[in-house]
């Protein structure tokens, strides 16, 4: 995907964005870490929110910290993943605006850059800049995680396609102006085979987005409903019928797990809740020991990224332990506060958060259960069931 690699020492690189975070972000290296949880919270002012996201995203361009890793001819600076995992290790230790473009830019733009069309890959440079918020139109209702087991069809018809079916779960579709869209081009083929990807004007006529009431009171993902909605070829991404090769390479493109670090703020913050409960505390010495060696795991990760290494299946042990511990953490605070959360103390609203979110955490990404099958398929080479 890259084209030539620039020569920044990463020792120079890891200055450079210290002094521009420095510069223009509040330093917070603990603190409840809101990047883990954006997408459950509240927003008082969505609009507002999504303005400050822009803002940054646009700052990031303009100073050359957006697209590392992304070809030059997308707008990027074709830097090495090491210089990804060092802006990722540095900015999650300030206080900046995240969350609207995680999946524009860690799923749907890469794979644009790798599998558009020339003018597909136009939209690039407008994701950088963040004049372009884009969602993923994979989930459904009766498929899950099983993506090969999606129903939304795409019919052809003179000079394109008309869409019919359901999305569900789809992060920031009330703010995406486009939609990287996987459906069922063909019910002949084997599952795997009839299957096309498209890219989707999120305006076109047919289109409903319907926001979802989280539990948390937050309402970032959407249910997504298409009616007789028109795409001309143009809009086919890769070639038709290779849409589950599409969303392979989509989904393979590496994500920095650093959610054991950030559990490490929560940890310490719940260390000052007290444990009188014996049993509690024995739950919270557990979460610690299994927060901290899911931070050593990917502080082994990182370093052999740095060294130059290709990230590996590693990506979802850390996933699946990840999941394990905000769920095992919750269950200790939830047991050791007991009936104080149902209060109204504004002070522990960051526990009713975690607790309110905690059952996500095994869903989103691919359910805890979706993970070990291909943990057991691809890393331990058991036969598939």
């Amino acid at each position: 995907m890259n084209s030539r690699v620039e020569d920044v020492s990463l020792e120079g690189f890891a200055k450079e964005a210290r002094s521009f975070l420095d510069s223009h972000a509040d330093h917070r290296p603990d603190g409840f870490p809101d990047s883990m949880f954006a997408q459950f919270k509240p927003l008082s002012d969505p609009e507002g929110r999504r303005a400050e996201c822009v803002r940054w995203q646009r700052l990031l361009f303009d100073n050359g910290f957006a697209g590392l890793t992304w070809p030059t001819e997308c707008g990027g600076r074709a830097l090495s993943s090491a210089h990804a995992l060092v802006w990722a290790d540095l900015e999650s230790e300030y206080d900046v605006p995240r969350g609207l473009f995680g999946v524009t830019l860690e799923m749907v733009g890469p794979t644009l850059a790798a599998l558009g069309s020339d003018e597909q890959r136009e939209h690039c440079r407008a994701i950088l800049r963040g004049d372009e918020v884009w969602c993923q139109l994979f989930s459904e209702p009766g498929a899950g995680s099983d993506l090969a087991g999606i129903s939304t069809r795409a019919t052809r018809v003179d000079g394109g396609w008309r869409i019919n079916g359901q999305k569900v779960w789809t992060s920031e579709a009330r703010h995406a102006q486009f939609g990287y869209l996987l459906a069922r081009s063909s019910v002949e083929d084997r599952r795997h085979s009839g299957l096309t990807a498209f890219v989707l004007d999120m305006s076109t006529p047919g289109v409903d987005v319907r926001p979802l009431k989280q539990m948390t009171g937050g309402a970032s993902f959407s249910e997504v409903f298409f009616d007789d909605v028109e795409l001309p070829d143009e809009a086919v991404l890769g070639e038709v019928g290779q849409g589950w090769k599409v969303a392979m390479t989509t989904l393979g493109f590496e994500r920095f797990s650093s959610f054991g670090r950030s559990l490490g703020r929560l940890v310490r913050q719940a260390g000052e809740l007290g444990w009188e409960d014996p049993h509690a505390r024995e739950l919270f010495i557990d979460t610690i020991l299994d927060q901290r060696a899911l931070a050593d795991f990917e502080a082994r990760m990182h370093r052999q990224i740095v060294s130059g290494a290709t990230p590996g299946p590693e990506a979802a042990l850390a996933k699946l332990a990840t999941s394990g511990v905000v769920a095992s953490l919750s269950d200790a605070v939830a047991e050791t506060l007991g009936h104080r959360l149902s209060q109204q103390d504004s002070s522990l609203d960051d526990w009713r958060m975690v607790m309110l979110s905690a059952p996500a955490f095994r869903i989103a990404g691919g359910t805890d259960e979706i993970v070990r099958t291909m943990i057991a398929e691809r890393v331990l080479g058991l036969p598939k069931g």
